[in-house]
């Protein structure tokens, strides 16, 4: 009998299974000639006496180098080496090219709207950080969301990883979702009417994708969210705008665009308008809706952060108002928890949930079911609601403070109005500052900033950005003004 024991170590503290190391150990023993095939290897029992280890790590061992191809296991005679073992050698295909040539073009052409590029708002991992409006990771909820999902990986379901027939979301998150909706934002839906989504962004996709076709326009602000105007360009719309003041979108402009185009949709932020933080007042959402049901327009209200409001009375959704039909609401959880968890919602109506659910069966089958079921639990035992309301008091603080500098220390500089909600600073800096050199000078003092062009391609109002408070504390905020300072001169 080969000396087996000495053919193959066992290391305790490597980190693999002890029976896949035994595993490994024998495959290395055939490849290296020590081992020949057909060679019959010892009984499982007299093999654990052999590595001193429990007999049932060696039945384990064996059956993965079965399942492997390297093992055959022949009943009443023995286990044996695989006469003809398991090696697939790689066959090279003749090129003169080398491969990371190749790759960097393909030689067949994309559809005419295909875009090679991303619009990447941050890449550096810098602790100061005036983003597009993130939350501070560090009091997300992790702890309270990651006992839940560790509760339901270890529930005795043997279906928790199975494909889910419940291709609208998880239907206790869907029923939560309706509670949360109806408490906190007046909307009175029934769970038929939900869609969960890997984010907000999905949910616009999916929408536009069953909404319009080649020439269809739809109205946004002359400034707005750019990923959602290019997922309508993509999907051949072509793009209305109309002003953005500080009410909002202008109706006049939108009535008069009704009244010599026809218009397919409108997409709408009314709670903090993107990029400039604006509100939409409850006179312009009233006529809004009076509008759409004129002329017949689909409105997408974008609610990204509805729940981040600094007064008591914040003005409901148009959703909550809506009474034929008109609006489709869509919602994210990622600003309550964190950017990484892709949880996001849409309300419509029941035909409109349907198809968009049938799309997405094509993009996406299905959700997280375990996240889902998770935030579900938090939102039922009342976890996310308390997380809320300390954000709210941390953001408050953090907007306040910076405020506070930006008027002591970049008087005569910048101008900017104290945002009733949201997590940025709409800021409109003094037009002789050469902003993209500024930004420039702050990244390299370790300070980044988005690239104001970002907000407007177009290049009108580049003299204004948004800079996010909520992702640094008071003490990163003092120092990211300090060195925004010294990058203005």
């Amino acid at each position: 009998m080969l000396p087996f024991k000495t053919m193959i170590s066992i290391k305790e503290k490597e980190g693999m299974p002890i029976y896949l190391q035994i595993a490994n150990g024998i495959i290395n023993q055939v490849l290296n000639g020590r081992i020949a095939p057909g060679y019959k290897m010892p009984g499982t029992r007299v093999f654990a006496d052999l590595m001193k280890v429990h007999r049932n790590t060696i039945i384990a061992s064996y059956e993965e180098l079965e399942a492997q191809g390297w093992l055959e296991i022949v009943p009443a005679k023995g286990s044996f080496i695989t006469e003809k073992l398991p090696l697939i050698k790689a066959r090279k295909i003749a090129s003169s090219k080398s491969i990371q040539s190749v790759l960097k073009k393909s030689s067949f052409k994309l559809n005419e709207h295909a875009k090679s590029g991303l619009d990447i708002h941050r890449t550096e991992n810098s602790a100061l950080h005036f983003d597009d409006g993130s939350p501070d990771v560090r009091i997300a909820p992790i702890n309270l969301l990651a006992r839940h999902y560790k509760g339901l990986l270890n529930s005795p379901s043997k279906h928790k990883f199975d494909y889910s027939f419940e291709l609208k979301g998880n239907t206790q998150l869907r029923t939560q979702l309706k509670k949360y909706l109806s408490e906190s934002r007046g909307i009175n839906v029934s769970i038929k009417n939900i869609l969960i989504t890997r984010g907000s962004i999905m949910g616009f996709y999916l929408f536009f994708k069953n909404l319009i076709k080649s020439g269809d326009r739809v109205i946004v602000g002359e400034m707005s969210y750019q990923p959602v105007n290019q997922i309508i360009r993509d999907l051949g719309g072509i793009i209305e705008t109309v002003a953005v003041d500080k009410e909002g979108l202008n109706m006049e402009q939108v009535e008069r665009l009704c009244k010599k185009k026809n218009i397919k949709a409108l997409y709408v932020i009314p709670h903090h308008h993107h990029p400039t933080t604006v509100t939409l007042s409850c006179e312009r959402r009233m006529r809004l809706l009076m509008l759409a049901e004129k002329y017949g327009f689909a409105i997408v209200e974008d609610d990204y952060d509805f729940d981040f409001h600094y007064k008591s009375s914040p003005i409901l959704p148009l959703m909550s108002s809506d009474q034929n039909g008109q609006v489709v609401y869509a919602g994210s959880f990622s600003k309550n928890l964190a950017p990484a968890f892709r949880l996001g919602y849409v309300v419509a109506p029941e035909n409109v949930i349907d198809a968009m659910t049938y799309t997405r069966r094509y993009v996406d089958r299905q959700g997280d079911v375990l996240m889902e079921r998770a935030l579900a639990m938090m939102i039922e035992e009342g976890e996310l609601k308390r997380h809320i309301r300390k954000a709210l008091i941390i953001y408050k603080k953090r907007r306040d403070h910076l405020c506070d500098l930006m008027k002591t220390e970049l008087n005569g500089k910048v101008n900017f109005d104290i945002p009733e909600g949201g997590l940025t600073v709409w800021t409109q800096f003094d037009e002789r500052i050469d902003l993209p050199r500024m930004v420039e000078k702050a990244r390299k003092k370790g300070l980044f900033m988005v690239d104001p062009k970002v907000y407007n391609p177009k290049g009108r109002n580049v003299h204004s950005s948004r800079l996010g408070f909520a992702s640094m504390n008071v003490d990163e905020l003092s120092q990211s003004v300090a060195i925004l300072k010294k990058a203005i001169g």
